[in-house]
């Protein structure tokens, strides 16, 4: 029996050992870090090494034009934490940066205070063989003037071309509106509303929770689409009397909608007015394509000229209908449940 024992702690002990390596290298614990910007293009990253050791924590890797200082790294004074100091001298970070920490790490939450003393925290997880920061997600400047003008502007022609919801506002407009002077004060008026909540809402000026403006965009949607039946049959409503007015009214709704969606890029305080300008301007890109585009298709079929069955001529209503529809319920059902 005693040799026995003896080749049991024999094999515990090699399994001991063998299992050793493999948890190290398997921990799943989440790394907390901070990242200063300590003057102009000089940064400092500081690893809290109570989330794992220090051999766990490789260097960053940085945007081409930065570099790590040539000192080496190491902790601060009376602080358990590893610090990387790294400058960019040829431009500062920006919001188009991204960090890559190869850590062995599940993932790390960061901290970040800018030089302007904005500050912003957030969590990352982990991406294949390492963690990526996207600055623009810790309220990053944009760096350069034509840099910020192009990201807000790329914002708002993506938010307006990728937002189905309010393309599908603006088909349920033309749909509506006669003639070419009224199409243009209907887009106009729609355009001057959204311009407006948004600039309000993106100042702090107007504040409205973002599920229930969701639910009312949805509404208008709804509200268009049996406003289109109704002429169909013969019972003229206020949208078609008076287009303009609709696309006002429910504009401002659309605009707040935009806002949230301005707000959740996280903006740096001193790049609010150039935002608000060139998201906007953004939107209006992308809606003027998206009506360029309807108008060519209905030039088009007058052109070859098609005929669609008269049972079908009310499809495009209630296919707008349908899913106003499930979007209003899919968002009132998620402000019921979060009350």
């Amino acid at each position: 029996m005693t040799g026995a024992r003896a080749w049991t702690r024999l094999l515990l002990g090699l399994l001991g050992l063998w299992l050793a390596p493999a948890a190290a290298a398997h921990d799943i614990a989440v790394a907390r870090a901070s990242l200063e910007e300590l003057n102009a293009g000089r940064y400092a990253l500081d690893v809290d090494l109570g989330s794992g050791p220090a051999d766990a924590f490789a260097p960053p890797g940085l945007p081409a034009r930065c570099a790590l200082d040539p000192t080496p790294p190491g902790s601060r004074a009376g602080a358990a934490s590893l610090r990387y100091a790294f400058s960019c001298p040829g431009e500062p970070l920006h919001a188009g940066d991204v960090l890559r920490l190869p850590w062995q790490r599940q993932g790390v939450m960061l901290a970040v205070r800018w030089l302007d003393g904005s500050d912003a925290r957030q969590f990352f997880g982990r991406s294949g063989a390492g963690i990526e920061v996207p600055l623009a997600e810790l309220s990053a400047s944009s760096g350069s003037f034509t840099g910020a003008a192009r990201r807000y502007l790329t914002l708002g022609v993506e938010h307006i071309l990728f937002g189905i919801d309010h393309l599908l506002f603006v088909l349920g407009l033309l749909l509506i509106v006669r003639g070419p002077w009224m199409l243009i004060k209907t887009v106009s008026a729609f355009t001057l509303a959204h311009s407006l909540t948004l600039a309000l809402a993106t100042l702090g000026l107007v504040e409205v929770p973002s599920r229930p403006v969701d639910a009312a965009i949805a509404l208008s949607i709804v509200f268009l689409a049996a406003e289109i039946l109704h002429a169909r049959q013969g019972r003229i409503g206020l949208a078609c009397r008076l287009p303009w007015l609709i696309a006002f009214v429910f504009g401002l709704l659309h605009g707040l909608g935009f806002a949230s969606a301005l707000g959740q890029v996280g903006l740096p305080a001193a790049e609010i007015p150039l935002a608000l300008l060139f998201f906007n301007v953004g939107v209006e890109i992308g809606q003027l394509l998206f009506v360029a585009l309807c108008l060519s298709f209905a030039w088009a079929f007058r052109r070859l000229e098609v005929v669609w069955p008269k049972r079908l001529e009310p499809l495009p209503a209630y296919a707008i209908g349908t899913a106003a529809a499930f979007w209003l319920i899919e968002r009132t059902t998620a402000i019921a449940l979060a009350s």
